[in-house]
């Protein structure tokens, strides 16, 4: 069993410099703890997250430890150009040498989408397409695509991951359904709550996981799923 911590880096009483000087102390006293991985969360327009570009913060993270994994829980895909997000996770990737996780959703927040001028009913069509987009340019020496939100037609992908094929892709979900979209597509897996709310969702993800009969994508793929929240992490091993 490894353990894991995620964060939200809420707003508080100190200045947010202090604050994050802090937390990336805190992230190295965790690597020194033995603990497995730091994973942070993506929010927009609230004190809840302090952090809205996890990928400035989490470069700023891989540069003062060494072997925790680091990833965005996750990425809100419809806020993003596919083309920009490959890159950013190939540099991440390179910046903490192969410790990236990359953790991918639609958004939990309506407001947070609309305050982006993205519609919550059109969300799902935008993250499964980026989602593929994005995936192809990380497996891919060029990226071609032609869908309903984004065409690409023969970009060289110059910036290529450290981990190969790509970094482990984790999905955060709490239903059965999303559940079973992540072990239907080998990802890690983490769900929200206490272990009576979230194991419905981890047996649906297990059971959908077991029925591939090939191994996930990305590196690294040795748990499927963990329980969360922000007092504590647990994952589920195999």
């Amino acid at each position: 069993m490894k353990f894991g911590l995620f964060d939200h880096v809420d707003v508080n009483d100190r200045p947010l410099a202090q604050q994050l000087d802090e937390r990336i102390r805190y992230v190295s006293a965790a690597e020194e703890a033995g603990f497995y991985s730091y994973h942070v969360a993506e929010h927009h327009a609230t004190p809840l997250n302090m952090v809205p570009v996890p990928g400035v913060y989490l470069g700023a993270v891989a540069r003062a430890t060494s072997h925790i994994r680091l990833g965005p829980l996750g990425y809100l895909l419809p806020l993003y150009s596919p083309l920009r997000l490959i890159e950013e996770i190939c540099i991440l990737d390179h910046l903490c040498n192969g410790r990236l996780d990359v953790g991918v959703g639609r958004g939990v927040s309506p407001f947070e989408l609309k305050y982006h001028d993205v519609s919550p009913e059109t969300s799902k069509g935008i993250f499964l397409e980026t989602l593929e987009t994005i995936i192809s340019g990380l497996e891919n020496e060029q990226l071609t695509h032609k869908g309903e939100n984004y065409s690409y037609v023969d970009v060289p992908m110059e910036l290529r991951p450290l981990q190969k094929p790509h970094p482990p892709i984790w999905y955060p979900t709490t239903s059965s359904e999303g559940a079973k979209f992540g072990g239907n597509n080998g990802y890690h897996f983490v769900t929200l709550g206490g272990v009576n709310f979230a194991m419905p969702a981890v047996e649906a993800y297990k059971e959908a996981f077991s029925k591939r009969g090939r191994p996930g994508d990305g590196a690294n793929n040795d748990f499927t799923g963990g329980v969360c929240d922000r007092y504590h992490a647990t994952h589920c091993t195999r």
